[in-house]
């Protein structure tokens, strides 16, 4: 089975009145894959919200070299956490 995605990331959100935070929602509560969330100082309180509901930190800066990226994802998204639920089209 193929996917559009295997992980959402969340850059800034304004809260429960924009769709950036409907869309996070949404998605987490259907755990149809990860979500993650940029967090830093300065992060949108939308952001502080949003990792209140369940998504996994994104930390900034990345503590990593962007060529291992998609290993930290996947190892951060098994720890701890169920897999997603991935449903299909058909």
């Amino acid at each position: 089975m193929s996917r559009l995605a295997d992980y959402a990331i969340v850059i800034a959100s304004d809260g429960e009145k924009d769709g950036t935070w409907a869309g996070a929602v949404e998605v987490v509560k259907a755990g149809w894959l990860h979500v993650f969330v940029l967090e830093h100082p300065a992060m949108p309180d939308g952001n502080r919200r949003l990792l209140e509901k369940g998504p996994l930190s994104f930390p900034h800066p990345f503590p990593e070299h962007y060529s291992k990226l998609r290993d930290w994802l996947q190892a951060q998204a098994t720890v701890d956490k169920p897999p997603p639920k991935q449903l299909g089209m058909f």
